[in-house]
């Protein structure tokens, strides 16, 4: 139930069939996955080890505070914000009931490449296919990744993950996550994304300083920084040359300067609150003169945008929810056994880190990869601990430990070594 929670979330079959919203698959996986979870799973940790997490928290106030920043409009707007995000939260909440061992949490990760290519497949047969998705000739998929820019946060989410699975596996899988690994980086080229370019480009810098050593990391650097400004370059001239004069690289800088700005003057007037949850665009003109092309648009960053419309309460709940993710994914498992467990650690630490990077430059406190990795990181912080606190004994002492600590499960050499 781990892989296919997780493959199903980013899978949304109701937008995928139409057909299927009727029967609200995710809502039926959702709670066949939470009865699993509470009846069917005997963590190697305690349960407050997970939910008692800083992060968790502070993902709870964060969602708090989207709902109580609409309370000038009364309770069915505050309903309609709760009904919008409660789903992150349960998310979280499910998936750390999933997640109660090494094995389920790498199964776990299995389903979200595995959901997430389906995402990004579908955004280059949009463009193969010239399917309304892709806008413009730019590669974009359906529901939350519909929009090129939107699209852009799968592939970062994404190809940490599949670089150390590639690593790991052999035969026909590791040529599927090869060519996984091509189709991510198409994707990002047909998306014309400028600023996912720019994180995707930091994201291969940080896999060869975090995957590679000594004289191997100075050549793989020298390399990405080659292939790197060659690519940034690529991604200008090709949006360029798609776009015309109608929307430059000055223009979309002036424009989100000037948004910036008007969110900026929202969290004056309104600091503690904002002026609520998802109405940036909605209120902009109200607080600065904005050009006809920014009217209703969102204000291009996800820290304006949750500052400006869930004030500081919301703001610094969720840098706090980032922080204590990135603390965590900082602190290496030290276990013989468990390589690949710390290889795929690195992967979320890096992911994490270029997703604050692209959240700089589009608004999208929604995606799915922020609460993926929120549940990662506070489960591999549980793992650690109960592995770690394991190996100081004699013996393996619980069977989850026990059978995850099999010879098939560990990979063979150095994971983190090329």
């Amino acid at each position: 139930m781990d892989f296919l929670y997780s493959f199903l979330t980013f899978l949304q079959p109701g937008v995928l069939w139409p057909s299927l919203d009727a029967v609200r698959p995710i809502l039926a996986a959702s709670v066949l996955a939470a009865l699993s979870g509470v009846l069917m799973r005997n963590p190697v940790y305690a349960r407050g080890a997970v939910f008692g997490h800083p992060a968790f928290f502070y993902l709870g106030v964060f969602i708090l505070a989207q709902v109580v920043s609409v309370h000038y409009s009364g309770t069915p707007s505050m309903l309609k914000e709760f009904a919008y995000w409660q789903v992150y939260l349960f998310f979280v909440v499910i998936s750390l009931l999933l997640i109660h061992d090494a094995s389920a949490f790498k199964r776990y990760v299995w389903g979200i490449i595995a959901g997430g290519m389906v995402i990004v497949l579908y955004g280059l047969y949009a463009v193969q296919a010239q399917l309304p998705a892709a806008v413009g000739g730019r590669a974009g998929a359906y529901g939350m990744y519909e929009n090129h820019n939107d699209y852009s946060f799968v592939i970062i989410l994404l190809l940490p993950f599949i670089y150390v699975f590639w690593r790991e596996q052999r035969g026909f899988t590791r040529l599927l996550l090869l060519l996984s690994l091509a189709a991510c980086i198409t994707g990002m080229f047909l998306s014309l994304s400028r600023g996912g370019m720019l994180a995707l480009v930091l994201e291969c810098v940080l896999i060869g300083v975090f995957f590679t050593q000594g004289a191997k990391r100075i050549g793989v650097l020298l390399l990405m920084c080659v292939i790197g400004t060659v690519a940034i370059g690529y991604q200008w001239e090709k949006r360029a040359e798609n776009q015309g004069s109608s929307y430059t690289a000055e223009d979309a800088k002036g424009q989100r300067t000037e948004l910036w700005r008007t969110g900026l003057k929202m969290v004056k007037r309104h600091p503690l609150l904002g002026v609520g949850s998802r109405r940036f665009g909605e209120y902009t003109r109200r607080y600065a003169e904005i050009s006809y092309d920014n009217w209703g648009k969102n204000s291009h960053n996800t820290y304006v945008e949750i500052a400006a419309t869930s004030g500081l309460v919301g703001f610094i709940s969720f840098v706090f929810m980032l922080w204590h993710m990135f603390r965590e994914l900082l602190k290496p498992l030290i276990h013989p056994d468990y390589a690949w467990l710390e290889a795929v650690r690195t992967a979320a630490l890096v992911s994490l880190c270029s997703l604050a990077l692209r959240a700089l430059l589009d608004a999208k406190p929604h995606d799915w990869g922020f609460y993926v990795l929120c549940a990662l990181a506070i489960t591999y912080a549980a793992l650690r601990r109960a592995l770690e606190n394991n190996i100081q004994e004699p013996g393996i002492d619980n069977p989850s430990l026990a059978s995850a600590a099999r010879p098939d499960a560990v990979p063979s050499g150095n994971f983190l070594k090329i």
